[in-house]
């Protein structure tokens, strides 16, 4: 395993990377005229710098040792699939009341299918961002196992950072009442992580959150459900390749 200050500095390196990436789409000149191009956010943000890095370090981290792809929330089995059918009932217990209206008419369920969709890729990168890269580099600067005490502090970083992270989106995302909102939301998603140590369990309830919040506020993102669905795949096959290429075999 990579030494504990490197492991930490990679971390924090990543993360500051993916802030500064989406504050130069969403804040400056060239970055939105970059961003209106087709594709290109999706790709180059939430693929590159949400899925790619964020598995690259942990899948270095998983081939040295000593922690495995499980403990770092990787994994592909029966564990995940009980987790994630357990993300979404919790979410959806949560959502159910601000989503009723939405629910009650088929078109509008059918627009939170849609949604679910649109929304999924930008949810990976969220965890794989907020959990799945601050997580071991708190471990390895706190020089600490898999403990509890450990566990609510990438709570609690991770849900400060995830809230900060909103200021470098465009409005109505970059207001400090809904950075404080966000960030308190995902307090639910860490808590959960830590408790499953399934990323895939957190992108579920992630997604149900977010997609709550944009029904909320009558959004959608500029992409279809099809290339939402697309984007999902894709990630999900970036991830696996980068397990692949560092020989590092995905828990199950």
């Amino acid at each position: 395993m990579p030494g504990r200050w490197t492991t930490g500095t990679a971390a924090l390196a990543i993360v500051v990377a993916a802030f500064a990436a989406n504050a130069f789409f969403n804040h400056t000149t060239l970055g939105i005229e970059t961003r209106a191009v087709p594709g290109v956010y999706p790709l180059v943000f939430f693929i590159g710098f949400g899925v790619a890095l964020p598995p690259w370090l942990m899948a270095r981290l998983a081939r040295r040792g000593p922690v495995t792809a499980r403990d770092l929330g990787i994994g592909a089995g029966w564990r995940d699939v009980i987790a994630m059918a357990a993300a979404f009932a919790v979410a959806s217990a949560v959502a159910i009341a601000p989503l009723a209206p939405f629910l009650r008419d088929p078109a509008g369920a059918s627009a939170l299918s849609a949604l679910f969709a649109q929304l999924l890729v930008a949810s990976m990168a969220e965890v794989t961002l907020f959990l799945g890269v601050i997580g071991p580099g708190l471990r390895a600067v706190l020089d600490r196992g898999d403990d509890w005490p450990t566990r609510l502090v990438l709570v609690a970083v991770s849900s400060i950072a995830f809230g900060l992270f909103h200021f470098t989106h465009p409005a109505p995302w970059n207001t400090p009442a809904l950075a404080a909102t966000v960030g308190l939301i995902w307090i639910g998603t860490s808590l959960l992580f830590v408790a499953s140590r399934s990323l895939l369990a957190a992108i579920i309830f992630d997604n149900v959150m977010a997609v709550t919040g944009f029904a909320a506020r009558g959004l959608a993102p500029p992409t279809s459900a099809t290339i939402g669905w697309l984007l999902g795949g894709l990630a999900l096959a970036v991830v696996a390749l980068i397990f692949a290429a560092a020989r590092v075999r995905l828990s199950r």
